[in-house]
């Protein structure tokens, strides 16, 4: 399983509380975890997620110049 810092940045997906979420990972704290939805920002309690992967087809490669 990939580190999450790694997957900062990347489309992952997240299973909290019996529910899938979508989106680009922003932060991970001791508290919450942020993502970045198709039309809306998630955070959701690290207490209640379960999983976390990168989405299919996403990988670690940066896609910023220079990295």
């Amino acid at each position: 399983m990939p580190d999450i810092q790694s997957m900062i940045g990347k489309e992952v997906e997240v299973v909290a509380n019996g529910m899938l979420y979508t989106g680009v990972l922003i932060e991970v704290s001791d508290v919450e975890v942020h993502l970045k939805g198709a039309f809306q920002w998630i955070s959701l309690p690290v207490s209640a997620v379960s999983d976390m992967k990168l989405k299919a087809g996403a990988t670690l490669r940066s896609d910023r110049f220079g990295d």
